[in-house]
């Protein structure tokens, strides 16, 4: 191989692995509308069956799913998700008589529905996502109090949050910071967001030893800033991209080509 040859290849190599870590590639800014937030975080319950628990019911009074033990059944209702035998249940309201003896008085009277989700159902029939999915005041719950700009944001709407950015997730991932306003809560109000970590075993003292991003509250309402992104447009009102680097992925920076061809060759 000649000196020119070599050359070239040793350029090919650099690029496409510039684009395969995305060290060559600048992060792109941020616009949007400053906030601030404070937030806390919330789970998949995963609840044990029990002869002598407390049932799963519906609003009209039906049981829906087996009976669970008490501290299961009373931490799925705080959280609004629980698993039982691979069926995940989520809230549907409060009505009739309390149920269970429960640290947290309104749970208590909480009552079901089944999800046809992994890890549940948000506040518009939409899946939960662990560590992408914020409970936000969407100005829907009694209580509700205007936290953007005099405002509310809208359903789906997503929040950068800088102290998440570059986070490392239980399974190895790095966070982007991005979350996405898809639920709502009954205590979430004002500037207060609930953020979904998915099924995490153990009590709150273990969930908590178990949260990755340090912005969490714990009883502080510790605020921090965020960013409020605008709304992207539906697909079909996005013009399209005559930029290369765009037709190819934000993660291929330049060398747009070699990403393309390279996603060909591992797909």
């Amino acid at each position: 191989m000649g000196i020119l040859s070599r050359l070239l290849a040793a350029a090919m190599l650099i690029m496409v692995s510039g684009c395969a870590s995305g060290t060559e590639t600048p992060r792109r800014a941020i616009e949007g509308t400053p906030v601030t937030v404070w937030a806390t975080i919330y789970r998949l319950v995963d609840g044990r069956p029990s002869s002598g628990g407390v049932p799963i019911r519906a609003m009209n009074g039906s049981e829906i799913g087996p009976a669970v033990a008490r501290r299961d059944w009373c931490d799925g209702a705080l959280a609004g998700s629980m698993r039982v035998s691979g069926q995940v249940y989520n809230f549907a309201g409060v009505t009739g008589g309390a149920q269970a003896n429960c640290p947290h008085g309104p749970s208590e009277r909480v009552r079901w529905q089944r999800s046809s989700f992994p890890y549940g159902t948000g506040s518009r029939s939409n899946p939960l996502r662990p560590f992408r999915t914020i409970a936000c005041d969407l100005g829907w719950v009694d209580g509700s109090r205007p936290w953007v700009a005099g405002g509310y944001p809208e359903f789906g709407q997503e929040l950068y949050i800088p102290a998440a950015d570059g986070v490392v997730l239980p399974d190895g991932s790095v966070h982007d910071g991005i979350f996405t306003c898809e639920d709502t809560g009954g205590a979430v109000t004002g500037n207060h967001i609930d953020v979904f970590l998915g099924p995490v075993q153990g009590n709150m003292a273990q969930v908590i030893a178990q949260n990755p991003f340090d912005f969490i509250s714990h009883g502080q309402n510790r605020s921090f800033e965020a960013i409020l992104l605008p709304m992207h447009p539906a697909p079909s009102e996005q013009a399209p991209s005559d930029d290369p680097v765009d037709a190819a992925g934000p993660d291929c920076g330049r060398a747009a080509l070699l990403c393309r061809l390279r996603g060909q060759f591992q797909g």
